[in-house]
């Protein structure tokens, strides 16, 4: 039955290593690492390229290193900063750790020293509870952070790993699930146990502040996801759909699409460039992949068009692309991300309660 999709998903790699479940992958924006993290409290780096001149221009992944955080439990997620010189972690210790390689001069390839170590140069403290998300801004000046104590931290990056704390934002009722920020403002988003997603800006004359709270999902909102151009806003739910919401004024957004087809939670959603597809009219915005608990993948490729009823309007379409089953077994997948990095707009990592992290390429079919 799944012929019928202009695309497939296929598999890459398979990373193994975690002694227990990987929550959460990381692509280098800058280098061709991999970063994965686990329940096992470890952090593990994989490098990877793509083989010349074969037809599949497959790539090949293989094992850097791993980082004993030193965590005293699970590290739920990672993020890098967009240099890619430093990863935050964030762990249910309520601790956030920011990483970076010893003597992290790069070679005249523009490859860092593997053997270099990776140190923990600073570590935040703050939460109350555990840590469930961690994001930097797109300029790297400012790193966000939530947590099952209900608040979102936002800190400043100064030189030497130095980080002061901007705001404590106490907006939601109940544990937030992850934050993320726009692609090119200093606009933060939340997403929460109390099936709501909050939006933030600062104020030059006061503190960071709610600017907006968006409404409709029916249950936890997990996961959150900014299309790539910055217009519009993706969240993934508990009540197993995906809404899209567009910004239609400075400090306005509204719910334009559901995105429907997952049998359970939506646990993580990511919003790529893609690569074109002979699909039909209108503006491509790009390719969301999304995943949870039924272990089912969908690439939907979303795009804006002519609204049939008012032309001078634009209307948002989706549809799926490509969509695989099982995608870790039985097992829940936790995390989908695209890979950044140009040329690889095809490519896309998860985790997986199996304890693995696969690597996908969407492919023609």
């Amino acid at each position: 039955m799944d012929q019928d999709f202009p695309a497939r998903i296929v598999q890459v790699a398979q990373l193994e290593g975690h002694d227990d479940r990987a929550w959460h992958v990381a692509w280098n924006p800058a280098r061709p690492i991999l970063a994965s993290c686990s329940a096992d409290k470890n952090v593990r780096l994989y490098s990877y390229s793509a083989s010349q001149g074969s037809e599949d221009s497959s790539l090949k992944f293989s094992h850097l290193t791993t980082i004993p955080t030193g965590h005293a439990k699970t590290v739920r997620a990672i993020a890098w900063s967009p240099s890619g010189k430093t990863l935050a972690t964030a762990s249910f210790d309520s601790n956030i750790g920011i990483w970076a390689q010893e003597g992290d001069e790069e070679d005249e390839g523009g490859a860092t020293n593997p053997a270099g170590e990776w140190e923990c140069m600073s570590l935040l403290e703050g939460h109350e509870t555990e840590c469930k998300s961690v994001a930097y801004s797109s300029s790297g000046n400012l790193l966000a952070s939530c947590s099952r104590d209900k608040t979102v931290w936002i800190w400043e990056a100064h030189p030497d790993y130095d980080f002061e704390c901007m705001g404590v934002l106490m907006e939601h009722s109940q544990d937030v699930k992850c934050v993320a920020w726009h692609p090119t403002e200093e606009i933060l988003a939340s997403a929460s146990y109390d099936d709501t997603i909050k939006l933030y800006i600062d104020d030059p004359q006061e503190d960071w502040f709610c600017f907006q709270t968006l409404t409709g999902h029916d249950s936890t909102v997990w996961t959150l996801a900014f299309s790539p151009d910055g217009r519009y806003l993706a969240s993934g739910s508990d009540d197993s759909t995906i809404r899209i919401w567009e910004r239609v004024q400075e400090h306005k957004w509204e719910c334009v699409d559901i995105l429907e087809g997952h049998e359970r939670s939506v646990y993580s959603i990511s919003w790529g460039r893609g690569k074109p597809l002979n699909s039909g009219d209108g503006e491509s915005l790009g390719w969301l992949a999304s995943t949870g608990g039924d272990g089912i993948i969908h690439v939907w490729e979303i795009r804006a068009g002519p609204d049939a009823k008012d032309p001078a309007k634009k209307a948002l379409s989706h549809r799926v692309i490509a969509k695989i089953y099982k995608a870790h077994d039985v097992h829940d997948v936790n995390c989908v991300v695209w890979c950044p990095r140009k040329g690889f707009e095809d490519v896309f990592a998860t985790a997986g309660d199996d304890g693995l992290v696969k690597v996908w390429k969407v492919a023609p079919s």
